[in-house]
């Protein structure tokens, strides 16, 4: 692998035009309605309405929307109802981020899509086309169009009564018209709106906001540094460490008279304040050793032993989740986590690799200073610049956290290549979409080791504080307690989110709040709705909770659906918790303590005795290894 260097660059301000896109359908989104384009560009200006679909394509074909942004909220909805049945769409090259469609681009050549940006079967034969790339705002913030409609002082419209079937008439059909148009040009001018901000702040906009965000960096802090990337093994090693934030369940059951606190901007905290491994002085050692762990910044692949604590101090990637265990195990750290587990009690019994660091640098401590600072001012003039400075502050660290293998992506069968098949790893077709999983050589910003620090700071932060309060409940930046902390609005410090009166607290991301203002928060992963407090309750008594589900692409795919279809769906939810030890069933009139999970070798008891009496035979250690 060639080295790449992460360097100074110049500002590129868009010159892409944009126009705003929505469509509207019926039939529980089967079927195709109108559609409108909107730009109130002094050049282009647009204001069109489409009652099929290739009209509407034929209209995107024209000279007019070459080298364009075509700007949706909520693109899958609107791309897939557009294409996804039209033999144009393997015409498209598509990215995705799970089943998100984060944009799909096409090239404009004599009045036809092309997925290449040329005719002819080399580069420089036949003619060139100019392209035209549909993406979605929320990849720079999940937010809804009414949401946006308030940040621009331009509400959306109220739905219209047909709103999800046919107009019966021709005030019907003008109302539907109007409030379809109105969303494409909210679209347009909240993307108008967050590229201007961008450059203003001197970022070069990108396709998400995370990319955006790097640009900013690399444009004007990064100065004259200059950090190479590492070798791909050691990179690889790396990502062995990321490890994200803590949630976890404590307490479970009915609780009463609790502080919710949230920590004032944890991760660009620890950017600003804490110092990073430089990774222009990275070294390698297999040497079975704690001397580097204690002398240097990095990271190590380790045999562990924590003692037994109520909350156990490292995190250790199970195969479904992350948790806090006791007990025996192997892992991957970063020195600081090590170093403070040692002081914990924990135990290294054996260092397996050490990745150390030589130097240290503070890369981040103008770009969140900057930042926060043009945060706390645009919030005092009550300015919506606020929203954007804190997207870029909040989104930079996990950039340099992204993966280069095993990448996952959907594509058109028509638009893989050679060159694209050289980079699977995996390669599956369905339907006419190959789902492929790739991997790349490492980009220029990929330094994991940033990445993980950043984490592992923001945990140890945390868990500070779950020390001080013996909590019910964590999350990443937040925890539930009894007692009062101190507060303040410095960055970086606590600040409370809510008092509450009474709820339920039942696993990680699944909970139901009432505060002293009788306000409810309801929260259950996994259920494509809001859900009021007498429905949680429904839940914690057995009940399904009953809501419409929007088919995602590549469930729609596998059951030979269409996108985005609408489908009445009726779940049971698990109340239980596997993070962590509980005695009883959960209880509505109680509430239960729990204790962490104890491994041996990274395994439960329960894996350890299903394993015996699969194999008959013992369970023992052999360089941390089942044999």
């Amino acid at each position: 692998m060639v080295s790449k260097a992460l360097v100074k660059t110049k500002q590129r301000t868009n010159k892409k035009k944009v126009f705003g896109f929505d469509i509207e359908t019926y039939d529980d989104n089967r079927e195709f309605y109108c559609a409108s384009l909107y730009s109130d560009d002094t050049k282009y200006p647009t204001r069109k309405m489409f009652y099929d679909k290739v009209s509407l394509i034929t209209e995107l074909k024209r000279k007019k929307y070459a080298n364009s942004f075509i700007v949706a909220t909520n693109l899958g909805f609107d791309f897939f109802g557009t294409f996804f049945e039209n033999e144009e769409i393997n015409q498209f090259k598509t990215l995705f981020r799970g089943s998100n469609l984060l944009c799909a681009k096409t090239f404009i050549i004599d009045g036809k899509f092309y997925h290449k940006s040329y005719t002819g079967s080399k580069r420089g034969e036949g003619k060139t086309g100019y392209s035209i790339t549909f993406i979605d705002t929320m990849n720079y913030v999940p937010m809804s169009v009414a949401n946006m409609g308030k940040i621009l002082k331009q509400n959306k419209l109220k739905s219209p009564a047909c709103l999800g079937r046919l107009p019966k008439n021709e005030s019907e059909k003008l109302e539907m018209d109007i409030y379809n148009l109105k969303d494409s040009e909210i679209s347009y001018k909240f993307m108008r709106f967050l590229f201007d901000s961008f450059e203003e702040l001197g970022a070069s906009p990108k396709m998400t906001i995370a990319s955006t965000s790097m640009s900013l960096f690399k444009n004007k802090f990064l100065g004259d540094d200059v950090y190479y990337t590492q070798p791909e093994n050691t990179l690889r090693d790396l990502f062995e460490g990321y490890y994200g934030g803590r949630t976890e369940t404590f307490k479970r059951g009915l609780v009463r008279n609790l502080n919710y606190y949230d920590i004032n901007s944890l991760y660009p905290s620890v950017m600003l304040e804490e110092e990073y491994p430089d990774p222009n002085s990275g070294r390698v050692t297999h040497k079975d050793t704690k001397e580097y762990i204690r002398k240097y910044p990095g990271m190590s692949k380790v045999d562990i032993i924590s003692p037994e604590r109520q909350h156990p101090y490292l995190p250790f990637r199970r195969p479904d989740k992350l948790v806090f265990p006791t007990g025996s195990f192997t892992g991957w750290y970063t020195h600081f986590e090590l170093v403070k587990a040692l002081s914990y009690g924990y135990e290294i019994t054996k260092v397996h690799k050490t990745h150390y660091y030589k130097k240290k640098c503070k890369p981040f401590k103008e770009f969140v200073q900057t930042l926060y600072d043009l945060r706390l001012k645009y919030k005092a003039e009550n300015s919506s610049m606020e929203l954007v400075v804190k997207l870029l502050m909040n989104s930079l660290y996990g950039k340099f956290g992204q993966k280069f293998f095993d990448r996952d992506n959907w594509t058109p069968e028509g638009t893989i290549n050679i060159y694209d098949l050289k980079k699977c790893t995996k390669i599956e077709r369905v339907k006419n979409f190959m789902c492929i999983k790739q991997t790349t050589d490492p980009s220029s910003f990929c330094i994991p080791i940033w990445a993980t620090y950043v984490t592992a700071y923001a945990r140890d932060r945390l868990y500070n504080y779950i020390l001080q309060t013996d909590p019910f409940y964590c999350d990443t930046d937040s925890i539930i307690c009894e007692g009062e902390l101190p507060t303040s609005k410095v960055i970086g410090k606590m600040k409370l989110e809510m008092k509450i009166k009474k709820g339920y607290i039942v696993k990680p991301k699944m909970y139901a709040l009432i505060t002293d203002q009788k306000d409810e928060y309801v929260k259950a992963k996994g259920v494509g709705k809001r859900l009021a407090m007498n429905e949680f309750i429904g839940i914690l008594q057995g009940k399904p909770v009953k809501y419409l589900k929007f088919t995602k692409f590549k469930e729609a795919l596998r059951r030979d659906l269409t996108p985005n279809v609408l489908m009445d769906m009726e779940k049971n939810l698990s109340i239980e918790d596997t993070k962590r030890n509980w005695i009883g069933r959960f209880s509505m009139t109680e509430c239960e303590t729990s204790t962490p999970i104890n491994l041996t070798m990274g395994k439960t008891y329960t894996e350890i005795q299903k394993y015996i009496k699969e194999y008959g035979i013992h369970y023992i250690e052999s360089n941390t290894e089942v044999i």
